[in-house]
């Protein structure tokens, strides 16, 4: 057999019109493989890179294995570790959410399914067959979709990573979005929670009455209501600036910090849980150290609701839950007046596109945004009891109370509560 040298350099011009060393090389059996670029331009810097890809054995790259896609996914989605985390974190803000939701996508989903396959044999049919399995199986495909992305995902890093060739799921488009619809609470509903009698629909608990009334008037997110403490309760006013959840107490999902004008009453009843707090977390049962567990938050709402008449089944196809106050109060704003701006500058919920737009909002729009919480606050007048001259000449009964809104003392101890 012919003898040759471990390795021959030779020069290349790439399109830029570089000039860049290579290489080719043989394997054990006489047989050459190459070229592969040095990247490097002087001839003694590539000869000292190939003599070290030669000592470690990686001279000839292994291109004859073809890793599984379980083998692949090892380390993906590890916050600490995963180098395609890693790499993302570098230009975006991702969260640990962003990272354990893939990383349970992948575990309870797609190794089951993919886990054997080389990566290279994974086609556009096999995903579809993916869907297929779920679907049979009677999963939504906003679901399917969500595990989808991350395959996806793990797909086109492995192209760049030259893995693959190419994305078998290129120009693979989602299932149609089957997204429930959410039936929000009615205004006539929100009154019966939180104004007509309030003690009677939340057994007197003021913690989770006054958390899910922050959440109405606010459309804060469940996480970032638990998140507030004593310390940023103003006069007529909160700084929302950090959100309270299972990774413990830290930034909002979006990093925004703002403040969200409140009506006096609400305020108040803040300050009552402020005093037995301090500056710690106000819908708190240990003196402010940790705040209720949002389960809690989630299944006093659902009692409340059934208090005032809507049970079990009603609940379950309104698709009613805590983030539907999001929903409740968006909606309520822009039938008050507001502007999608304007109401997106109270809520924190925007886009990049507004972002400019942010920048340059006027806080005396907050006005606009107290006028709906008022408003929604007040009782429905009495309706008095109509005598036949008040039929016939159109006349209001006489002696109807004036509208009050409710002032809600400190009651009930809470005790078998949960906190986080």
């Amino acid at each position: 057999m012919r003898l040759h040298n471990d390795f021959t350099l030779y020069w290349r011009v790439i399109p830029s019109g570089k000039k860049v060393v290579y290489y080719y090389a043989y394997d054990e059996n006489g047989k050459r493989h190459g070229g592969w670029s040095t990247g490097e331009t002087n001839l003694t810097a590539a000869r000292k890179l190939c003599n070290r890809l030669l000592k470690e054995n990686r001279l000839i790259p292994n291109t004859g294995y073809m890793p599984t896609f379980g083998e692949y996914a090892q380390g993906w989605w590890e916050w600490e570790t995963c180098a395609y985390l890693k790499k993302r974190r570098k230009r975006y803000n991702l969260t640990k959410t962003y990272a354990d939701n893939n990383k349970k996508n992948l575990k309870n989903h797609l190794l089951s399914f993919f886990g054997d396959m080389p990566m290279n044999k994974i086609t556009k049919n096999d995903v579809e067959g993916f869907f297929d399995s779920l679907i049979e199986k009677e999963y939504q495909n906003t679901t399917i979709n969500g595990y989808y992305g991350t395959l996806k995902t793990m797909l086109i890093e492995a192209v760049e990573r030259k893995i693959i060739d190419k994305d078998p799921t290129d120009k693979m488009g989602k299932l149609v979005n089957d997204r429930r619809e959410i039936k929000i609470i009615t205004k006539e509903e929100f009154k019966k929670l939180f104004v007509n009698d309030w003690k009677h629909a939340w057994d007197n608990d003021h913690i989770s009455c006054t958390a899910n009334k922050l959440a109405a008037l606010t459309g804060m997110r469940a996480c970032e209501v638990l998140g507030l403490k004593g310390t940023y309760v103003y006069d007529d006013h909160i700084y929302l600036c950090k959100q309270y959840d299972e990774y413990g107490y830290r930034d909002t999902k979006t990093k925004d910090k703002h403040n969200i004008p409140l009506p006096a009453s609400l305020i108040k009843s803040l300050k009552e849980l402020k005093r037995m707090n301090g500056e710690g977390f106000v819908f708190s049962l240990d003196g402010g150290a940790t705040p209720i567990c949002r389960r809690t938050m989630y299944d006093d709402f659902h009692r409340a609701l059934k208090k005032i008449g809507i049970g079990e089944k009603e609940i379950s196809e309104r698709h009613l839950h805590i983030h539907g106050w999001r929903h409740f109060f968006n909606t309520e704003m822009l039938k008050g007046g507001l502007t999608i701006p304007q109401a997106q500058a109270v809520t924190g919920h925007k886009t990049d596109r507004m972002t400019e737009w942010y920048c340059h909002f006027d806080p005396s729009e907050f006005e606009k945004a107290r006028d709906v919480q008022e408003n929604l606050l007040q009782p429905d007048p009495p309706q008095p009891p109509l005598t036949g001259n008040a039929i016939q000449q159109g006349q209001k009964t006489e002696g109807a109370s004036e509208n009050k809104i409710l002032a809600w003392p400190v009651q009930g101890t809470g005790q078998g509560r949960k906190q986080a």
